[in-house]
């Protein structure tokens, strides 16, 4: 029976220890009153189940543009790209949402998980026949103007 006592008792003081260190401040995995909004800035390159060699070079040069100026804010999950086929059921919405008329470039400010403002980068089309620098200075100054000028 002391046994089964002390084999009891110990369970619950290791329940209530680990009540207690999850309820520590400081602690990642604790809970708070009031979470912070999760706010995070996504370029998104919608395209189709077609893709021309255009199609394609737009979504190089802007991943590309993204993933060298912003290499920071990338790792740090502030910033995000995406390759989005709306020809897919579940990505026809994005047509709607951000008025798409062709394969384009969106840079969109989401609060936990809910769009907050949007900008279409409707320039790549000029400017991927073009200079690849100028391409590049194009996409980083729209998202620069999302995530600020730290950036």
């Amino acid at each position: 029976m002391k046994t089964v006592t002390a084999v009891l008792s110990a369970a619950v003081l290791a329940v209530l220890a680990t009540a207690v260190v999850a309820q520590t401040p400081g602690n990642p995995g604790a809970p708070t009153a009031a979470s912070p909004a999760r706010h995070e800035i996504v370029v998104s390159y919608f395209h189709g189940d077609f893709r021309c060699a255009t199609c394609k070079k737009i979504e190089a040069y802007s991943r590309e543009a993204v993933e060298k100026t912003f290499a920071k804010e990338l790792a740090t999950g502030r910033l995000a790209f995406k390759a989005v086929n709306i020809d897919r059921a579940e990505n026809e919405h994005f047509i709607h949402d951000y008025s798409l008329v062709t394969r384009s470039l969106v840079v969109t400010e989401e609060t936990d998980g809910k769009v907050v403002r949007w900008t279409n980068l409707d320039k790549i089309w000029e400017l991927v026949r073009g200079d690849q620098q100028a391409f590049t200075d194009y996409v980083a100054a729209g998202v620069r103007a999302y995530l600020g000028p730290a950036s």
